[in-house]
């Protein structure tokens, strides 16, 4: 778990919108109906890799503290 958990916030940042977007192209009022379409797989598609890519470029939080002085983390009260 260790060697995944730097990762695990991008893991989920892929993961999870397009999922979201795939459960919600298999609707009923969608305008593929119950199947999903191309256009759906791509906006699926595509929604993962931009927000993975975009959660991946955000830093993890220093849990340690050891740069806390280059934090932009307010300090603890």
């Amino acid at each position: 778990m260790d060697k995944i958990a730097p990762y695990a916030k991008a893991i989920v940042g892929f993961f999870a919108p397009a999922a979201s977007a795939l459960i919600a192209a298999t609707q009923s009022a969608t305008p593929g109906g119950e199947a999903i379409t191309s256009t759906e797989w791509l906006v699926a598609i595509l929604t993962a890799f931009v927000t993975g890519s975009i959660v991946w470029a955000v830093p993890n939080k220093d849990r340690d503290g050891e740069h806390q002085d280059e934090s932009v983390q307010p300090p603890a009260a």
